[in-house]
């Protein structure tokens, strides 16, 4: 009987994570030899320093570690390099290198719903996940406003990436000239909070929160009661998972067989 190849998700925390029920259902519904485990990891050095030496095939990189993973790799692909975050890991006869296909699923997610050339988008957040989307929504000519706490994090983003202005989170309390609003932080991950109420948003938006679980997050719900379009953040995982199980592999999968992993 063959060894199974391993795949894993990295994070802190990862018990909520879908990804291994929808890595793991892709993988039976093709017959591929592999598994893939979650890994709650606060020693991130030793945990990237384990996947070398454990020969795991493909890792996924999660919150809080996007960023700081990038120093223990050994290469950066030109895009997550200009991201400045990672949230893929390939092993390669035991060289690791770092992707990211966050900006790309978010993409996908969000035009599902709506175009993106020439749009407005207040993008609150500044971590590995913002870092992400704000580079896929430039490629797609975007004008990107980041709304952040942290004024150096916000700023810094906003000069990596060549984006249009930053605005301190706390003057969010009203974003009519704004498309689209996107929530890239984890408030609302497990928990009742949001990062805007809904007197900031107006029914003309599209509304798209990156947080999964719960799907239907508080932020999310107050921009359905406003009359908003709403994007839950299944969606983006969907299809930055779909992209990591090709990297994994080397197989395609289709978006439907993920979709049902999680119905």
């Amino acid at each position: 009987m063959l060894e199974h190849k391993i795949c894993c998700i990295i994070g802190h925390p990862v018990a909520h994570s879908l990804s291994p029920i929808m890595h793991n259902t892709a993988y039976k519904a093709l017959g591929l030899n592999y598994i893939f485990l979650p890994f709650d990891v606060t020693d991130l050095k030793s945990a990237v320093t384990s996947i070398k030496n454990l020969g795991i095939v493909g890792c996924a990189v999660t919150v809080p570690h996007k960023i700081k993973v990038m120093k223990y790799l050994d290469k950066i692909d030109e895009t997550a390099k200009k991201i400045g975050a990672v949230n893929t890991i390939i092993n390669l006869k035991g060289t690791l290198t770092g992707l990211n296909t966050d900006w790309s699923g978010a993409l996908d997610a969000l035009k599902e719903k709506t175009e993106l050339a020439g749009k407005n988008v207040a993008l609150i957040g500044a971590g590995g996940a913002a870092r992400a989307i704000a580079y896929g929504l430039k490629q797609e000519a975007a004008y990107v406003t980041v709304f952040n706490r942290n004024k150096g994090h916000g700023k810094e983003l906003v000069k990596d990436l060549h984006l249009d202005s930053y605005i301190p989170l706390k003057e969010s309390t009203k974003l009519d000239g704004f498309d689209i609003v996107i929530n890239a932080i984890s408030v609302g991950l497990e928990s009742r909070q949001s990062p805007l109420t809904k007197k900031s948003l107006n029914q003309k938006q599209v509304v798209f929160d990156i947080v999964y679980f719960p799907r239907m997050t508080r932020f999310l719900k107050a921009a359905k009661e406003v009359g908003c379009s709403i994007i839950t953040g299944d969606r983006m995982l969907l299809h930055c998972v779909k992209r990591q199980f090709e990297l994994f592999t080397g197989k395609r999968i289709p978006v439907e067989i993920l979709e049902d992993a999680i119905c």
